[in-house]
Order: structure tokens, then C-alpha cells, then sequence
């Protein structure tokens, strides 16, 4: 059935685990209408867990289609437009009256009136990518007035819109199915599986997964007896995911709580965050896991050096330590945003302790060192150094250094830096030496992480005397590589100078194999001409059209530069 999304029905579940402890989120129900003229059916809904942040919105589905009118939800004004080739692509912000702001993402064009002053600005500025703050009123518009069109640029996956509401005041993101919005839900969260995880003085030592069964409607139970049995410490986490009518895609959840013996240990709701935290998800989710199995679980505990704001805050959401060996009672409840619940319920009972194997028993080895998540750390070897500021951790964490041969394609011993597997929240400069006999050019070299024996990722290339500096923001294998290969360039739908049939767009395959493109150029009879940069497909587009290239022959010329400024040109010859 059609349901309007209450807070205080989305609360539900919540409320009878935390009774009065859970704060009420009150917004306006009836201030904003849908920004499309379609039922809203969700590809990915608020506080979603994605890579390296927490969904910001909601993302509507547009039936695979671009171009649908994308209407103002209030009366308001844009006062920030941006487009770039990641990210949100396309993207309007209007702020209301109401003390919110609306965001429209992955836009393929804006109202006529927008898209003309942004391609002023950028014929101006000679550069596809932009960030603009029109003057306030230059551009108000009406509840239900088009502001611009759905489409698929940016990082976007395909086409669809996503959509945020912010406070104005402070820019948190706030979740929009709590104003009031119309979405068809009656499916409760599906749970997969309970992760286990024992800990002896806060170090784990073991971790095991225990499938989770359906045993009555939005009723669960572990598979095998049901009780679980630990020494130590003892703490949980949850692979869980919602679905909502109408569309196949597993979502974020909206709230998950804990409780032992009826006591509160543990909620999360995603309500609202703000941008600085986002990246706190790697503290919420078990990143090994992440890392090593692809498997995304909810922790349902706190490391000590998570911030994030979206958890109800007590002193109970740390590890579980009876002191006793009687049996506890365990209750998860999984809520939806719109009030469907799912609950897992289970037993734990201590037995009796015995040595932790999985603790080192000798203390860390020379190559070994303890880096503590409340100070800043320092590493520093003749060839490689590096400082992770105050906050970089979340938890202590052990650090392995060695060094091994080069990897595939390195110029450089690879340097083992801790493990991939270690969250790192803040940048940090890492510094690699340039080798003594190293004869190329200095110029080129470039700071590479590396997995399994190759080249995984540019990192950086900032000279510093013999050093080469990246700002990163994880550990694992690192080396230096040399980049002197330019970009490459290729014209992909012209055939004797003209378009392929039916169509009026040139598109050029633009790549570079390590450091990535730094920025590109294009001039069509000699003098400057936009075209687009679909970073995604790794596309530049000339719209004849748009750009009102006429009939006859025209030179196209197009440039592009590495990060290590390597620089490739391509001539084209237009017979149209």
C-alpha cells in the first residue's frame, strides 16, 4: 500500500527498545512535492552503506531513461551549480524559505535559462568542469516549476536522479523520506547473517559468521542450537539490507538497535550527518571484511575513534562483558523508514575462559610497532617516512613494516606499511625515496600502491629534495613508479570526417594508463570549444548541435595532459 512516511512511524521499533531515550525528528510533511512526475520507486535510499561514505540521499529511479523534467519541490532560488565529470555530475542546490535546501544530481541538462549562463561562464574560464553561486534572485523558481532535466553524468551508475534535503544553516544532510514524501513500502529488512566477535583486553581474537533464518514473518533465529557461547568480550555485526515494492535493489536500512536482557546496548539511525563524517562508514562497517571478503557488515558496537553522529549515544555501546555465566538474551530490531520491522533474536552465555592464541605472546617484533589511535604516529626509515595525524585511527592498531622486490611496472623496493585492512580516516603525506641509481626522469616518478605484485593506484607525485610525497589515505604495499606515457586519444564514431549516421556528436576515447588526466583542451578552427568530459566512460563529447558547428570542413583539435604532464594532441578533420 501507499504509505506517508511519519517520524514517529518510523521510530516504532525503535521506540520500544529505547522507550522515551530515542529523540523525535520533526519535519514538515507537507512543505515539499516530489521532484519527478512519476511514482517514486528507489534505487538507494538515505545513510545507505557505500565506498568510503554514507549514502547522502535518495536515488530515484527514472525507468532507465533521461530527460524526464525535474520539478523545484518549494518555492526557492538556486544558489550553487556544479558540474564535473565525477561525483554528482550535473548537480543544481535551491535554497526555501523553510530553512532547507533541496539537491538535484546527475542532471543531463538545466532549465535553458541556467544552462545558458553556465556555458557563458565556462566559454569564459575555458573549462568543462565548474562551480558557480549565482547572485541571490537571479534564478527563483515556483514549487513545480522544471528546473532541469534527469540524467545519468557524473559518477552516476545509470540513469536516475538523486535527491537531497539539507539544513541551510548547517549543510547536514537530513533523510528526505521524513518529510513527508509518497513511497510504496510494506517489505521489512531481510537479515543475512550475524557476524560474532570475541575480544580478550580489546584485541580480537576470534570472529565467526552464523547464518540467520527466517522463522515467522519479520521474525529471525540463528541457524544451529541458537545459543552462542563466548570467553572475554563479546560483541556482534549484522549483513542486512531493505527492499521496497516495486524495485529489486537491496537498500540501506533505517534503524538498527541492540539490546541484552531488555537493556539498550546499541542504535543506529540514519536521520541525518554531516559531510565530515561520512567517511566514519569505515568505522561503522567491519572494513576487513570489506577488504578481504567483499562481505559488508554493520558493527554493532563502537571502535573508540568513531565520531559518527548517527548513533544514539550512551554508555552501553561498547563491548559486551558479563561477569557471570548464566544466559543472556539477545534482540536485534531492523526498521525501515517506513515502520516495517524485522527482529533476530538469540542467546549468549559465557564459558569458561581460556589463553587467547590470537594475541601475540611475545609482544610485536621488530618490524612491528603499536600505533595509537588518540596521538600522532611516527614512521620514519631511510627510504620511506611518513606522520598519521591525531584522529587518523580509529582504533590502536598494530603496524607491520618490511620491504620486498619491486612490483610489476615500480622503479622502487615495494614498502610494506601496515595493511590495507586498517581504516585510515585523514590524509597523511606518505614519502618514498628516490632510489640512488635510479637514471630516468625524476620528474616522472610518482608514489603507486600495489597489490599483488602490480600496480593498483597513482597515489601522488610531489617532489620534495629525494623524496617523492603522496597524500593518501591508507596503508598497505606502496613504491614508486615512473609515468612518461601520455594520454591516449581516439576518435570513435567518425567515419571520412563525418558522425556515424543519425547522430550529431563527435566522441573521443580519452585514458591514461597510470597518474590520470590532469586537464584537456579542445579548439575547433583555432579557437576554444566545450566539449564534455564523461570521466565514467572515459569519453570527451562535442555536441554539433549545441555548439552550432556548421556545414563544411572544420580542424578539431584536441589536447590532453597527464598529472605528470605528459601530453598528447590529436588533429581531426570535420567534413560536415
Amino acid at each position: 500500500m501507499i504509505r506517508k512516511l511519519f517520524s514517529s512511524l518510523c521510530l516504532f521499533s525503535c521506540l520500544f527498545v529505547w522507550a522515551q531515550e530515542v529523540p523525535t525528528y520533526t519535519y514538515p510533511k507537507d512543505a515539499f512535492i516530489s521532484p519527478l512526475d512519476i511514482p517514486l520507486r528507489l534505487s538507494g535510499t538515505f545513510g545507505e552503506l557505500r565506498g568510503n561514505h554514507f549514502h547522502s540521499g535518495i536515488d530515484i529511479k527514472t525507468n532507465g531513461r533521461e530527460g524526464l523534467p525535474v520539478k523545484a519541490v518549494a518555492d526557492g532560488e538556486v544558489y550553487r551549480i556544479k558540474v564535473s565529470p565525477y561525483g554528482f555530475g550535473k548537480a543544481l542546490y535551491v535554497r526555501h524559505a523553510n530553512g532547507f535546501v533541496s539537491v538535484y544530481a546527475h542532471l543531463q541538462r538545466f532549465d535553458p535559462k541556467v544552462e545558458a549562463f553556465v556555458r557563458e561562464v565556462q566559454y569564459r574560464q575555458k573549462r568543462y568542469e565548474t562551480e558557480l553561486f549565482p547572485p541571490r534572485g537571479l534564478f527563483a523558481f515556483a514549487q513545480g516549476d522544471t528546473l532541469a532535466f534527469s540524467g545519468n553524468s557524473g559518477g552516476s551508475g545509470g540513469p536516475h536522479l538523486h535527491f537531497e534535503i539539507r539544513d541551510a544553516r548547517t549543510e547536514k544532510v537530513i533523510n528526505p523520506l521524513l518529510f513527508g514524501f509518497l513511497v510504496e513500502d510494506d517489505i521489512a529488512p531481510k537479515l543475512n547473517y550475524l557476524q560474532v566477535y570475541e575480544f580478550a583486553e580489546d584485541e580480537l581474537i576470534t570472529s565467526e559468521q552464523i547464518r540467520i533464518l527466517e522463522v515467522g514473518k519479520g521474525r529471525y533465529a540463528l541457524s544451529g542450537s541458537g545459543l552462542v557461547e563466548f570467553s572475554g568480550s563479546l560483541a556482534f555485526g549484522l549483513n542486512v539490507y531493505d527492499k521496497l515494492n516495486g524495485a529489486n535493489n537491496r537498500n540501506g536500512v533505517y534503524c538498527i538497535s541492540l539490546s541484552i536482557d531488555s537493556i539498550p546496548q546499541y542504535q543506529f539511525t540514519a536521520h541525518s550527518f554531516a559531510f565530515d563524517e561520512t567517511r566514519y562508514i569505515n568505522s561503522h562497517i567491519d572494513f576487513p571484511r570489506k577488504v578481504c571478503c567483499r562481505q559488508v557488515i554493520n558493527r554493532l558496537y563502537l571502535e573508540p575513534g568513531n565520531r559518527l553522529s548517527m548513533y544514539q549515544t550512551g554508555s552501553k555501546m561498547n563491548l559486551y562483558a558479563p561477569n557471570d555465566n548464566a544466559v543472556h538474551h539477545v534482540d536485534i530490531v531492523v526498521t525501515d523508514v517506513a515502520g516495517n520491522h524485522s527482529k533476530l533474536s538469540f542467546d549468549v552465555q559465557r564459558k569458561e575462559e581460556t589463553d587467547p592464541t590470537g594475541v601475540m605472546e611475545n609482544g610485536p617484533g621488530p618490524n612491528i610497532a603499536r600505533f595509537l589511535h588518540k596521538q600522532t604516529n611516527f614512521f620514519k626509515r631511510e627510504e620511506v617516512q611518513f606522520v598519521l595525524p591525531e584522529g587518523a585511527l580509529y582504533r590502536d592498531v598494530f603496524f607491520e613494516y618490511s620491504e620486498m622486490e619491486p612490483c610489476q611496472g615500480c622503479v622502487s623496493k615495494t614498502y610494506q606499511l601496515g595493511d590495507l585492512a586498517i581504516p585510515v580516516h585523514r590524509y597523511y603525506a606518505l614519502k618514498i625515496k628516490i632510489p640512488p641509481g635510479f637514471k630516468g626522469d625524476k620528474s616522472k616518478l610518482c608514489v603507486v600502491s600495489a597489490e599483488n605484485g602490480r600496480i593498483a593506484d597513482f597515489e601522488g607525485a610531489l617532489r620534495e629534495g629525494d623524496f617523492i610525497v603522496a597524500r593518501t589515505r591508507q596503508l598497505g604495499n606502496f613504491a614508486l613508479a615512473q609515468d612518461s606515457e601520455p594520454p591516449v586519444l581516439a576518435v570513435l564514431n567518425l567515419y571520412k570526417g563525418k558522425p556515424t549516421k543519425g547522430q550529431r556528436m563527435v566522441k573521443v576515447k580519452m585514458e591514461d594508463g597510470l597518474s590520470g588526466i590532469d586537464h584537456y583542451e579542445a579548439y575547433l578552427d583555432g579557437k576554444w570549444i566545450l566539449m564534455e568530459y564523461d570521466a565514467k566512460n572515459k569519453l570527451l563529447l562535442l555536441d554539433l548541435d549545441r555548439e552550432k558547428v556548421g556545414a563544411g570542413a572544420h580542424r578539431l583539435k584536441i589536447e590532453a595532459t597527464d598529472k605528470l604532464g605528459n601530453t598528447a594532441a590529436l588533429p581531426v578533420s570535420l567534413n560536415l
